[in-house]
């Protein structure tokens, strides 16, 4: 059975940079770019445990890729 998915979406929420996991929120980062880096590093911990990951930037209600293991 494959492991699930791995999200990590940076979004700012409430005025401050979060990172969302399962409907979880984590920070605030003090910039967006600190809480992609802290989402990277997790997503690529997240991947050598064997879980497929990704982080994704959200702005409005649209969604960018900025990395994950899957193949394009």
């Amino acid at each position: 059975m494959p492991l699930p998915h791995a999200r990590y979406i940076v979004l700012e929420h409430g005025g401050e940079w979060k990172i969302n996991l399962d409907n979880r929120y984590y920070g605030p980062f003090p910039t967006r770019q600190a809480a992609v880096g802290s989402a990277t590093d997790t997503a690529r911990k997240a991947s050598e445990g064997g879980y497929p990951a990704s982080v994704l930037l959200m702005q409005g209600t649209k969604f960018e890729t900025l990395w994950t293991t899957e193949a394009e």
